[in-house]
């Protein structure tokens, strides 16, 4: 089994508490709340992990992500990554999340970009 700096996400040897890549207390991880720990974990190297922390902010419409989520939107990933986040914003529909997606530029990506013109018209 591999272990990974919640923080980082660089490999451990699994008996660290202090992680030697980014020096933060492992340990402290576990006092965070939820949602934040659902942040660091869009990070994750893994990308069904990822994925999961997606769906799981998604159903808690968890708004501290919107500002993550939306980066991620820049970034170079699986459409079925990107359909995932899109959806997320969608559920977390604040105004920061819609903002973001009507002013993200999904050219390049004909998936998304109709997915998104049959579910902005709501906003």
């Amino acid at each position: 089994m591999k272990w990974f700096c919640p923080y980082c996400w660089a490999e451990l040897k699994g008996d660290e508490r202090i992680c030697p890549n980014c020096g933060k207390d492992i340990y402290h991880f576990t006092s965070l709340d939820f949602d934040e720990k659902l942040l660091y974990g869009l990070d994750n190297p893994i990308p069904e992990n990822r994925m999961l922390v997606i769906e799981v902010i998604e159903k808690r419409k968890n708004q501290k992500a919107v500002t993550k989520l939306c980066s991620m939107l820049s970034e170079e990933r699986d459409t079925y990554e990107l359909m995932a986040i899109v959806k997320a914003l969608l559920s977390i529909s604040n105004k920061e999340a819609i903002d973001c997606l009507k002013h993200h530029n999904f050219d390049k990506n004909a998936i998304l970009r109709k997915f998104l013109e049959d579910h902005l018209n709501k906003y």
